[in-house]
């Protein structure tokens, strides 16, 4: 008998006969006797005994989307993983709008908002990134394809993560019930909610990545303590050249000679 886990909102929820329905779903099930784990995508399965879906524990196999280690809380409570998960989606709503309203304030969302004469200058920055081009196109604090991160998150993918976890909660689904029904459903947004959660993942494991070409100590200390040292390329000073003295033309009389 297989039985699907669906992952939702970082945890799990158990369905029954319809997980071959989902989008994507962690499941575990029983072969020659033995419990295994599986990920399916599309229909498209794999084996993940031992990370996901099943797991030994000192009770014996045992049914578990993710391991321990990676879940808060650490035991299998939806409960108490929705609580936490909304506490930390509060804490991100307020720590985001925070930094908006900062930027507005000092006029710093404009060096970093990405228009139409930024999009001219993403090949040359992707050729710069990939050691193709020797010098930077960059205008200003902020380069092309930080212009385009920063606005995909603050424009798209932060406001669509926020709906879509509003969207899979009772509460809200009673009070704004527009809000699922812009999804399509609540199975719908969890399918959203969890794309968007990874696309977030990937949006900071970019910027590692860009920290760590770029000069990881460099940019660590600039994090932390706000300093951050320019390269500066020292131009060679102009050679100057002699000019040669000028021809001086001496006279010379030539010897008178006498006639006896």
């Amino acid at each position: 008998m297989n039985v699907g886990i669906v992952v939702a909102a970082g945890k799990s929820e158990r369905m029954g006969p319809n997980v071959d329905k989902a989008f994507l779903s962690i499941g575990s099930h029983r072969e020659n006797g033995n419990l295994r784990g599986y990920v399916d995508l599309y229909g498209y399965r794999v084996d993940t005994t031992g990370v996901l879906g099943a797991r030994q524990t000192t009770a014996g196999p045992a049914e578990r989307a993710f391991p321990s280690w990676a879940t808060v809380p650490g035991y299998y409570s939806l409960a108490g993983a929705r609580r936490w998960h909304f506490f930390f989606g509060w804490l991100f709503t307020i720590n985001g709008m925070l930094y908006v309203f900062y930027n507005l304030a000092v006029g710093h969302l404009r060096k970093f908002f990405f228009t139409l004469g930024d999009a001219k200058k993403i090949p040359a920055m992707i050729a710069y990134y990939l050691k193709l081009r020797k010098t930077s196109p960059q205008e200003g604090e902020y380069n092309p394809l930080q212009k385009l991160a920063y606005t995909s998150v603050f424009v798209l993918l932060a406001p669509l993560i926020l709906l879509s976890g509003m969207a899979m909660s009772p509460q809200l689904n009673v009070a704004f019930n527009w809000i699922p029904a812009m999804f399509g459903g609540r199975q719908s947004a969890r399918t959203i909610h969890f794309v968007l959660a990874f696309s977030f993942l990937f949006f900071v494991f970019g910027h590692v990545f860009m920290v760590v070409t770029q000069g990881f100590f460099n940019n660590m200390r600039s994090m932390i303590t706000g300093w951050y040292r320019e390269k500066v390329h020292a131009e060679p000073a102009p050679v100057q050249v002699a000019e040669p003295a000028p021809a001086t033309i001496v006279a010379t009389e030539e010897p008178s000679h006498v006639k006896a």
